[in-house]
Protein backbone atom coordinates (compact mmCIF):
# COMPACT_ATOMS: atom_id res chain seq x y z
CA UNK A 1 0.00 0.00 0.00
CA UNK A 2 2.88 2.32 0.95
CA UNK A 3 4.38 1.39 -2.61
CA UNK A 4 1.33 2.71 -4.33
CA UNK A 5 0.61 5.49 -2.40
CA UNK A 6 4.39 6.96 -3.20
CA UNK A 7 4.75 5.92 -6.82
CA UNK A 8 1.13 7.78 -7.05
CA UNK A 9 2.64 10.44 -5.05
CA UNK A 10 5.66 10.25 -7.33
CA UNK A 11 3.41 10.30 -10.56
CA UNK A 12 1.63 13.97 -9.46
CA UNK A 13 4.98 15.61 -8.71
CA UNK A 14 6.14 14.80 -12.22
CA UNK A 15 3.43 16.30 -13.44
CA UNK A 16 3.69 19.25 -11.49
CA UNK A 17 6.90 19.86 -12.88
CA UNK A 18 5.76 19.32 -16.06
CA UNK A 19 3.16 22.03 -15.63
CA UNK A 20 5.62 24.36 -14.21
CA UNK A 21 8.06 23.71 -17.00
CA UNK A 22 5.68 24.04 -19.46
CA UNK A 23 4.21 27.22 -18.28
CA UNK A 24 7.39 28.87 -18.48
CA UNK A 25 7.80 27.98 -21.72
CA UNK A 26 4.58 28.17 -22.89
CA UNK A 27 3.52 31.67 -21.57
CA UNK A 28 -0.09 30.13 -19.80
CA UNK A 29 -1.10 26.95 -18.20
CA UNK A 30 -1.56 24.04 -20.03
CA UNK A 31 -5.79 22.72 -19.85
CA UNK A 32 -5.35 19.22 -21.66
CA UNK A 33 -1.76 17.98 -19.95
CA UNK A 34 -1.79 14.56 -22.33
CA UNK A 35 -1.63 16.75 -25.08
CA UNK A 36 1.72 18.19 -24.35
CA UNK A 37 2.64 14.74 -23.10
CA UNK A 38 2.46 12.79 -26.19
CA UNK A 39 4.09 15.70 -28.21
CA UNK A 40 7.40 15.57 -25.48
CA UNK A 41 7.34 11.69 -26.37
CA UNK A 42 9.61 10.71 -29.38
CA UNK A 43 8.91 7.45 -31.51
CA UNK A 44 11.81 5.72 -29.92
CA UNK A 45 9.87 5.75 -27.30
CA UNK A 46 6.09 4.32 -28.29
CA UNK A 47 4.10 2.99 -26.11
CA UNK A 48 0.60 1.90 -27.35
CA UNK A 49 -2.82 3.14 -26.02
CA UNK A 50 -5.82 0.77 -24.70
CA UNK A 51 -7.01 1.09 -28.18
CA UNK A 52 -3.50 0.02 -29.80
CA UNK A 53 -2.51 3.01 -31.10
CA UNK A 54 1.14 4.32 -30.75
CA UNK A 55 1.70 7.62 -28.37
CA UNK A 56 4.39 9.21 -29.77
CA UNK A 57 4.54 12.88 -31.31
CA UNK A 58 4.17 11.91 -35.35
CA UNK A 59 0.40 12.30 -35.36
CA UNK A 60 0.69 15.91 -33.45
CA UNK A 61 3.80 16.72 -35.13
CA UNK A 62 1.99 16.84 -39.05
CA UNK A 63 -0.73 18.65 -37.28
CA UNK A 64 1.98 21.24 -35.56
CA UNK A 65 3.55 21.58 -39.38
CA UNK A 66 0.52 22.72 -40.92
CA UNK A 67 -0.48 25.40 -37.78
CA UNK A 68 3.05 26.78 -37.91
CA UNK A 69 2.93 27.70 -41.59
CA UNK A 70 -1.01 28.82 -41.31
CA UNK A 71 0.26 31.09 -38.39
CA UNK A 72 3.41 32.34 -39.97
CA UNK A 73 1.93 33.16 -43.72
CA UNK A 74 -0.42 35.19 -41.85
CA UNK A 75 2.04 37.31 -39.72
CA UNK A 76 4.03 37.71 -42.75
CA UNK A 77 1.29 38.76 -44.71
CA UNK A 78 0.30 41.23 -42.35
CA UNK A 79 4.00 42.21 -41.84
CA UNK A 80 4.89 42.92 -45.04
CA UNK A 81 1.88 44.25 -47.02
CA UNK A 82 4.19 45.73 -49.71
CA UNK A 83 6.06 42.56 -50.38
CA UNK A 84 5.43 40.40 -53.39
CA UNK A 85 4.74 36.07 -52.89
CA UNK A 86 7.97 35.17 -53.99
CA UNK A 87 9.19 37.37 -50.91
CA UNK A 88 7.13 36.07 -48.40
CA UNK A 89 7.11 32.38 -49.38
CA UNK A 90 11.31 32.32 -49.43
CA UNK A 91 10.86 33.90 -45.71
CA UNK A 92 8.45 31.52 -44.49
CA UNK A 93 10.66 28.92 -45.56
CA UNK A 94 13.10 29.98 -44.07
CA UNK A 95 11.14 29.96 -40.53
CA UNK A 96 9.96 26.89 -40.77
CA UNK A 97 12.36 25.12 -42.11
CA UNK A 98 13.61 21.76 -39.38
CA UNK A 99 16.79 23.00 -38.51
CA UNK A 100 15.35 26.61 -37.66
CA UNK A 101 12.54 24.75 -35.75
CA UNK A 102 15.12 22.67 -33.93
CA UNK A 103 17.30 25.78 -32.63
CA UNK A 104 13.77 26.77 -31.14
CA UNK A 105 13.26 24.09 -29.03
CA UNK A 106 16.91 24.47 -27.47
CA UNK A 107 16.69 28.08 -26.74
CA UNK A 108 13.05 27.62 -24.76
CA UNK A 109 13.38 24.36 -23.23
CA UNK A 110 11.32 22.06 -24.50
CA UNK A 111 14.42 19.67 -25.49
CA UNK A 112 15.04 19.44 -21.45
CA UNK A 113 11.40 17.90 -21.31
CA UNK A 114 11.79 15.78 -24.35
CA UNK A 115 11.69 11.97 -23.68
CA UNK A 116 13.82 9.95 -26.06
CA UNK A 117 16.20 6.26 -26.19
CA UNK A 118 18.09 7.91 -28.63
CA UNK A 119 21.71 7.85 -27.02
CA UNK A 120 23.27 10.01 -29.76
CA UNK A 121 21.19 11.17 -32.70
CA UNK A 122 22.75 11.51 -36.34
CA UNK A 123 23.99 15.03 -37.68
CA UNK A 124 21.16 14.96 -39.76
CA UNK A 125 18.79 14.00 -37.27
CA UNK A 126 15.21 16.88 -36.45
CA UNK A 127 14.14 15.55 -33.39
CA UNK A 128 14.27 18.90 -32.43
CA UNK A 129 12.55 20.83 -35.06
CA UNK A 130 9.92 17.81 -35.10
CA UNK A 131 8.79 18.12 -31.32
CA UNK A 132 8.58 21.90 -31.81
CA UNK A 133 5.89 20.83 -34.32
CA UNK A 134 4.24 18.38 -32.34
CA UNK A 135 3.89 21.30 -29.61
CA UNK A 136 2.42 23.40 -31.47
CA UNK A 137 0.11 20.53 -32.61
CA UNK A 138 -1.03 20.13 -29.16
CA UNK A 139 -0.90 23.83 -28.42
CA UNK A 140 -3.60 23.83 -30.94
CA UNK A 141 -5.75 20.95 -29.70
CA UNK A 142 -5.93 22.63 -26.46
CA UNK A 143 -5.88 26.25 -26.96
CA UNK A 144 -7.38 26.07 -30.91
CA UNK A 145 -5.46 28.64 -33.52
CA UNK A 146 -5.44 31.94 -31.52
CA UNK A 147 -3.37 30.02 -28.81
CA UNK A 148 -0.87 28.57 -31.03
CA UNK A 149 -0.81 32.19 -32.66
CA UNK A 150 0.01 34.13 -29.47
CA UNK A 151 2.37 31.39 -28.54
CA UNK A 152 4.32 31.88 -31.68
CA UNK A 153 3.92 36.10 -31.40
CA UNK A 154 5.39 35.42 -27.38
CA UNK A 155 8.53 34.20 -29.41
CA UNK A 156 8.82 36.81 -31.80
CA UNK A 157 8.11 39.20 -28.79
CA UNK A 158 11.33 37.19 -26.54
CA UNK A 159 13.62 37.44 -29.67
CA UNK A 160 13.98 33.98 -30.40
CA UNK A 161 12.40 34.56 -34.05
CA UNK A 162 13.28 37.52 -35.70
CA UNK A 163 12.11 38.39 -39.09
CA UNK A 164 14.89 41.34 -40.23
CA UNK A 165 17.59 38.42 -39.52
CA UNK A 166 16.23 36.31 -41.16
CA UNK A 167 15.55 38.53 -44.21
CA UNK A 168 19.06 38.61 -44.65
CA UNK A 169 20.18 34.99 -44.42
CA UNK A 170 21.49 33.85 -48.10
CA UNK A 171 19.15 30.34 -48.05
CA UNK A 172 20.87 27.13 -49.28
CA UNK A 173 18.35 26.23 -52.12
CA UNK A 174 19.84 23.18 -53.14
CA UNK A 175 19.74 21.96 -49.70
CA UNK A 176 15.76 23.00 -49.42
CA UNK A 177 15.36 21.27 -52.72
CA UNK A 178 16.99 18.27 -51.55
CA UNK A 179 15.30 18.11 -48.11
CA UNK A 180 11.64 18.92 -50.30
CA UNK A 181 12.82 15.87 -52.40
CA UNK A 182 13.10 13.78 -49.22
CA UNK A 183 10.49 15.08 -48.18
CA UNK A 184 7.67 13.78 -50.48
CA UNK A 185 10.43 11.01 -51.54
CA UNK A 186 10.81 12.18 -55.09
CA UNK A 187 14.01 11.83 -57.47
CA UNK A 188 15.69 14.76 -57.61
CA UNK A 189 19.06 15.26 -60.14
CA UNK A 190 21.29 17.50 -60.69
CA UNK A 191 23.41 17.78 -64.22
CA UNK A 192 25.74 19.81 -66.02
CA UNK A 193 24.32 19.90 -68.93
CA UNK A 194 26.77 22.54 -70.25
CA UNK A 195 29.97 23.85 -70.10
CA UNK A 196 31.22 27.25 -72.06
CA UNK A 197 34.43 28.13 -72.68
CA UNK A 198 33.59 31.30 -74.55
CA UNK A 199 33.31 33.67 -71.88
CA UNK A 200 36.19 36.02 -71.34
CA UNK A 201 35.31 36.12 -67.62
CA UNK A 202 35.84 32.35 -67.51
CA UNK A 203 34.11 28.82 -68.28
CA UNK A 204 30.67 28.78 -67.49
CA UNK A 205 28.80 26.07 -66.31
CA UNK A 206 24.76 25.12 -66.77
CA UNK A 207 23.17 23.44 -64.70
CA UNK A 208 19.76 21.29 -64.86
CA UNK A 209 17.51 20.21 -61.75
CA UNK A 210 15.32 17.18 -62.96
CA UNK A 211 12.62 15.51 -61.07
CA UNK A 212 11.15 12.55 -61.51
CA UNK A 213 13.08 12.94 -65.08
CA UNK A 214 11.69 16.38 -65.74
CA UNK A 215 13.44 19.07 -66.28
CA UNK A 216 12.40 22.23 -63.39
CA UNK A 217 15.01 24.69 -63.72
CA UNK A 218 18.12 25.10 -64.96
CA UNK A 219 21.24 27.56 -63.76
CA UNK A 220 24.22 29.26 -65.23
CA UNK A 221 27.57 30.08 -62.73
CA UNK A 222 31.13 30.41 -63.26
CA UNK A 223 31.86 27.40 -61.21
CA UNK A 224 29.33 24.19 -60.63
CA UNK A 225 28.51 24.92 -57.16
CA UNK A 226 27.46 28.34 -57.94
CA UNK A 227 25.18 26.81 -61.07
CA UNK A 228 23.73 24.25 -58.15
CA UNK A 229 22.57 27.36 -56.47
CA UNK A 230 20.99 29.80 -58.96
CA UNK A 231 18.94 26.52 -60.98
CA UNK A 232 17.86 25.13 -57.30
CA UNK A 233 16.71 28.80 -56.52
CA UNK A 234 14.58 29.09 -59.86
CA UNK A 235 13.35 25.21 -58.81
CA UNK A 236 12.24 26.60 -55.20
CA UNK A 237 10.64 29.44 -56.66
CA UNK A 238 8.83 27.57 -59.37
CA UNK A 239 7.57 24.37 -56.68
CA UNK A 240 6.02 26.99 -54.22
CA UNK A 241 4.68 29.79 -56.09
CA UNK A 242 2.82 26.94 -58.03
CA UNK A 243 0.81 24.21 -55.84
CA UNK A 244 -0.60 22.91 -59.51
CA UNK A 245 3.02 22.43 -60.57
CA UNK A 246 4.54 20.92 -57.18
CA UNK A 247 1.07 18.35 -57.41
CA UNK A 248 2.25 17.62 -61.36
CA UNK A 249 5.69 16.64 -59.92
CA UNK A 250 4.15 14.59 -57.05
CA UNK A 251 2.02 12.48 -59.43
CA UNK A 252 5.00 11.75 -61.83
CA UNK A 253 6.49 10.11 -58.51
CA UNK A 254 3.44 8.39 -58.16
CA UNK A 255 3.79 6.81 -61.40
CA UNK A 256 7.40 5.58 -60.89
CA UNK A 257 6.31 3.86 -57.87
CA UNK A 258 3.44 1.84 -59.92
CA UNK A 259 5.82 1.01 -62.69
CA UNK A 260 8.34 -0.58 -60.13
CA UNK A 261 5.91 -2.54 -58.63
CA UNK A 262 4.94 -3.68 -61.94
CA UNK A 263 8.81 -4.25 -62.70
CA UNK A 264 9.07 -6.47 -59.93
CA UNK A 265 6.11 -8.32 -60.57
CA UNK A 266 7.17 -9.21 -64.12
CA UNK A 267 10.27 -10.44 -62.45
CA UNK A 268 9.18 -12.35 -60.03
CA UNK A 269 8.33 -16.08 -61.33
CA UNK A 270 5.04 -17.18 -61.37
CA UNK A 271 4.35 -20.18 -59.06
CA UNK A 272 2.16 -22.95 -59.90
CA UNK A 273 -0.21 -23.48 -57.34
CA UNK A 274 -2.37 -26.24 -59.34
CA UNK A 275 -3.13 -29.39 -57.57
CA UNK A 276 -2.91 -32.51 -59.97
CA UNK A 277 -5.92 -34.70 -59.42
CA UNK A 278 -6.08 -38.43 -59.21
CA UNK A 279 -7.72 -39.76 -61.90
CA UNK A 280 -10.84 -41.08 -61.26
CA UNK A 281 -10.53 -45.54 -60.86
Amino acid sequence: MNLLLTRIKFLFVKKGELFVSLKAILGFTPGCIKYYEQALTHRSMTQRDSKGRRNNNERLEFLGDAVIETVISDILYRKYPDKDEGFMSTMRSKLVERKNLGRLATEIGMMELLRTDLKQPSHNCYIGGNAFEALVGAIYLDKGYKGAQRFIDRLIAQGHINFAKTARVEENYKSLILEWGQKYKAHVRFLIVKEDDSNPKGKQFTCAIMVEGRQVATGNGFTKKESHQIASKKAWRAIHRNPNFERSLLQMRLVRFVAVDLLQEVKQPKTDISIAREPES
